[in-house]
């Protein structure tokens, strides 16, 4: 079953976020300082704008999925090698959040945690939600989107006449190769616009709105920007310190009151939010698999996405040092490609492939106008 526009664009908008808020903020500090906020602006403006190029080719391919478009733009073996890069994202950005929720919720909320007794139900969840299909993961990542937004809001607004923008001064006083350097090591942080390929043929696009998808990117662009001022602001020379940056900043900004048992609510939503994140890169990691390996049902990919959260789980309690991983110049270099090379390959096959194909819609408005100017004895012979 499909997923209207507006549903698509509460995606981007979740996926925007979904990172930015653990332990990204501070690991940014350590290379950029507090210029930090302009490498989150540049890289997801850049994502913006491949939601949109990517929006638009999953428009004009009408009804084909991404294997069947790649198929008829490449063939089948470079489609099927370009699915398996796409998997390796996928891969990657679920043991990112999966990891990161795991750190937080050690660190913030128990001391002590079973991991069967954590995973074993996150496991299931991300399973049922996977397996009931894209549409299901919209319709929650819906009901949750809101919440999230007005909380997250509500906690950095009370620390907000604590940030200092002398913090900011003097700005790009290093040059620009420390945020470049910033943007190259934590790239694994971005791209939020990858999961749209696996989107193709499962978008509505009937009440499509351009100015709906810019206004989802501007809200999370803006509310991201928001967040990391109050916190660069705030905690300054020592935000590296500051490895989750909801929690800190609600932990600073509380009253001992009421208002600090809401802060905790709010943070507890923002995990949910987090959880909708996964399932949605493990829908993608499932639909990889069922092209690459020709697979018609949903069962098997869904039990191998539900293992590989659960073993994620396990390996990272198990080796020290995992988290590195993310930060090796290896997956730096494999998530640029698969963020930004792999997507302007299929824009630019695309356009080649269909260069004279309009938008269904399009195609169809443009028809009824040839139609109207047509001579009415035509009309009827027609």
């Amino acid at each position: 079953m499909k997923i209207n526009y507006r549903q698509t664009c509460i995606l981007i908008f979740l996926s925007q976020i979904a990172l930015k808020f653990l332990a990204l903020p501070s690991l940014l500090y350590t290379k950029s300082e507090s210029n930090s906020i302009f490498v989150a602006l540049a890289l997801m403006i850049l994502d913006g704008v491949y939601a949109f190029f990517i929006l638009n080719m999953a428009e004009i391919s009408g009804e084909k999925n991404i294997y069947e478009f790649l198929k008829s733009c490449l063939g089948t073996v470079v489609s099927k090698i370009f699915l398996a890069l796409l998997l390796i994202k996928f891969a990657l950005s679920m043991a990112n959040i999966s990891k990161g929720l795991e750190f937080f919720v050690v660190d913030n909320l128990y001391n002590e945690l079973s991991w069967f007794a954590y995973i074993l139900p996150l496991a299931a969840l991300i399973g049922y939600m996977i397996y009931k299909g894209i549409r299901n993961i919209a319709r929650v990542g819906e009901i949750v989107c809101w919440f999230v937004l007005v909380g997250i809001i509500f906690i950095t607004a009370k620390s907000f006449a604590n940030a200092e923008p002398e913090s900011f001064l003097p700005l790009f006083k290093d040059g620009l190769k420390p945020l470049m350097e910033s943007g190259f090591k934590y790239s694994s942080w971005f791209g939020s616009s990858t999961f749209l390929l696996m989107l193709f043929g499962k978008v509505d696009f009937k009440n499509k709105k351009k100015s709906q998808l810019i206004r989802y990117l501007l809200l999370a662009i803006l509310l991201v920007q928001f967040v990391y001022y109050v916190f660069y602001g705030v905690f300054q020379i020592t935000s590296p310190t500051h490895n989750f940056c909801l929690s800190d900043l609600s932990q600073f900004s509380s009253l001992h009151t009421s208002i600090e048992e809401l802060s905790w609510l709010v943070v507890a939503l923002w995990i949910v939010a987090q959880a909708v994140q996964l399932a949605l890169y493990g829908y993608c990691f499932q639909q990889a698999l069922k092209y690459i390996f020709n697979i018609k049902n949903n069962v098997w990919p869904t039990l191998v996405v539900m293992l590989y959260v659960f073993t994620l789980s396990v390996v990272g309690d198990l080796t020290i040092g995992l988290e590195q991983i993310f930060l090796s110049p290896a997956v730096s270099v494999i998530t640029i490609c698969t963020q930004y090379i792999l997507p302007i390959i299929v824009i630019v096959a695309g356009k080649i492939r269909y260069k004279n194909k309009k938008p269904p819609k399009q195609a169809e408005q443009h028809s009824l106008v040839e139609d109207s100017t047509k001579p009415a004895h035509e009309k009827k012979g027609a």
